[in-house]
This record gives C-alpha cells, structure tokens and sequence, in this order.
C-alpha cells in the first residue's frame, strides 16, 4: 500500500496492475512504462520462482501471476510486465498490517475489465473482508462486470464496499446507469466524471440515473496533462450536476484541477457520514 495524492482516498493498493482498455489520457499506463523494465522477465528467469501465466482472451499477451516480489538489481520492481496485467498475490495481506484508512484499489489496473479472471477478483474481494476496519473504493470503465458478479453470488455488499464506475463521457454515463440500475439498494456506488469530457448532466444515462439508479457519490475532475487545455469541461456542465445532486442530496466532491473553472471554494464532500 502506499500513500497517495488522490484526493479522495488516502492511499492505493494494488494487488492487480496493469489494464488493456488503452484509454488515450490513462496517467496509470504512463506511470507503469516511466518505472517498468525496458526487457521483462520471464517465466524460468531468477527471482520469477513461483510465478504462472494465466492465458488472457482473444491472444491477447499472457498474463501473470506473481507469488513473490520481483527483484532485479538489488531493487523490488514495481512493475515488471510493465502494464501487462499482473496479479501481484504477495500484496494480499497488506491491508490487515494497516489502521483505518480509506483505500483506493487497483489504481494502476482495471480489477473489473474482462480480461481479468473471477479468482483474482474473489482474492481481492476477500482479502478486502480479512481487514474490515477500511473503507475500500473500486473503479472501472466496464460497470456491468459488477452485475455479473453479482449473479454469482460474488460481489460483496459490505458497507465498506464501495463500487464506482468512469463516467467521463455521455456513453460511460449510460453504461454507468444501467449497470447501477441492476444493483441491490445496498449497493454502495460512486460516479467518477475524471475528466469530464462532455455534458453528461444532458445525457440519457443522466436522466434514468436521476429516476432511481443514481450514485451515492459523484467525483468530478478536468484533464490535467498534455492535451488537457483542449479538453476542459465547462462550468455550465459542472453547475448542473451540483444542482442535480443537491436536489437528491448527494455528495459531490470536485478535485483540484475544477478550481480555475469553478472559480470559488470547491465542493469537496464525502458520503461515509451520510449513510448508516
């Protein structure tokens, strides 16, 4: 685990790394190539002893799994497939060695994308229930995986549980809202809109989320980086959801990079004290 910038959280832990979604603005990816290994390792080569493949969809590149740290240079490497996915299965138990934080998981994976098997996502799941006193934060841009496990009887329905989905765009918005709209009440869900792309308050998914499948939280931010002067959300779509989400008493929570659009004190609430 490690402490983090993230506003909304107070660290990232990742048992899982790596994503294949290949979103043109992922900071994650561009962490994983500035410190992965310009050659990975492979299975037989020294300090990959116990580790194995797990054969992805579609030929895509193997993926592994890694029962130890890899070392190479004296050093533990963070990345070693760089952003192949890779499920790290010594990071399992580093949330019971931790006091109550708030914890951000797989922020440099996609846990939920379908290439990742239901075992790594149980793993996670269950080391999760092993250390209760967090609060732990899920995020992913395919939000109807959370149905599927939820047929099988595998996603969890703790308080601490949290599941959120991307929602940068009108079309995440609706794949967003339907999936939550299949959820149990109990559910806890949370919306990111980082970086707000387009008016989402305008979109149909907005509209069917505001007739029943709404979020319990809403986290709003705008591109920071290269390219990000281009794409910066208007404070017109940023006014409506606040005004939306008050109307429903949701918690809204703007990062850093709204404030020169926004323009006055940001908005910056949580829902833990809000739901019993």
């Amino acid at each position: 685990m490690n402490k983090t910038k993230i506003e909304w959280c107070d660290a990232t832990w990742n048992p899982v790394t790596g994503c294949l979604h290949g979103c043109p603005y992922c900071y994650a990816r561009s962490v994983a190539h500035r410190f992965g290994l310009p050659f990975a390792p492979k299975l037989g080569d020294p300090g990959m002893e116990g580790a194995s493949k797990y054969d992805s969809p579609e030929g895509m590149d193997t993926m592994l799994e890694l029962e130890k740290p890899y070392i190479r240079d004296g050093r533990v490497q963070p990345f070693p497939m760089e952003f192949l996915p890779t499920f790290h299965r010594y990071r399992l138990k580093e949330p019971q060695r931790k006091k109550p934080q708030t914890i951000f998981v797989c922020s440099m994976a996609d846990l939920f994308g379908e290439w990742v098997p239901d075992d790594w996502i149980k793993a996670v799941f269950d080391a999760c229930s092993e250390a209760p006193q967090h609060n732990y934060l899920f995020l992913t841009k395919a939000p109807d995986r959370y149905n599927d496990l939820d047929a099988k009887g595998l996603l969890p329905q703790d308080k601490n549980f949290w599941y959120g989905a991307s929602a940068t765009t009108a079309f995440q918005m609706e794949k967003a809202a339907d999936a939550f709209g299949q959820l149990s009440s109990r559910t806890r869900t949370f919306l990111s809109m980082e970086p707000l792309l387009e008016d989402i308050a305008e979109s149909a998914g907005w509209t069917y989320a505001e007739n029943g499948a709404y979020a319990n939280w809403i986290i709003i931010g705008a591109m920071t980086g290269s390219g990000s002067k281009k794409s910066k959300p208007k404070r017109a779509w940023i006014e409506k959801i606040v005004k939306d989400c008050a109307f429903r008493n949701v918690p809204v929570f703007m990062k850093g990079s709204l404030a020169e659009i926004w323009g006055e004190e940001l908005i910056q609430q949580f829902p833990w004290d809000r739901l019993d």
